[in-house]
């Protein structure tokens, strides 16, 4: 008993003694992660989570949704960033079915996520990819002939 509390005095004079008090030499704790992070309950905000599922076919029901969340504007951006990341899945599958959710929504939002899916490995994303930029010229197209027929 008695060596050990000499040990712990010796250890906490080492630590104390010659330079003051250790606590004050360690620089501060300037970031916490996780540290007053608040979660998000948004529907986006549950389905981007839902987007790092291990399970594929959850994955891709979460792109199947964020991708009819275009309402307004601002929804349309928060899929459209989430969607953004699931083109970076591993599986084929899923960044298809992200390629095909961003053609839901307005290009000027879904551009530049899709510029970035048209350097994809798979052959059948970079298609979909043209696939959806034509569907989207022709709808329009048919918006702009609508209004030249109403003048």
């Amino acid at each position: 008993m008695h060596l050990l509390l000499r040990s712990i005095l010796i250890f906490v004079f080492c630590l104390c003694g010659f330079s003051g008090c250790a606590v004050r030499s360690l620089p501060p704790i300037k970031f916490v992660p996780g540290l007053g992070h608040k979660a998000d309950y948004s529907m986006e905000g549950i389905l981007q989570r839902a987007l790092g599922d291990k399970n594929p076919a959850v994955r891709k029901d979460a792109v199947r949704l964020l991708g009819t969340m275009v309402n307004t504007p601002a929804e349309q951006q928060r899929s459209a960033e989430a969607l953004g990341k699931a083109l970076s899945d591993k599986e084929e599958s899923i960044r298809l079915e992200a390629v095909r959710a961003l053609g839901n929504i307005d290009a000027n939002i879904s551009g530049r996520y899709l510029s970035k899916a048209l350097s994809d490995k798979s052959v059948r994303v970079r298609v979909q990819v043209v696939q959806e930029l034509r569907e989207a010229y022709r709808r329009q197209s048919g918006q702009l002939q609508a209004l030249g027929a109403n003048q």
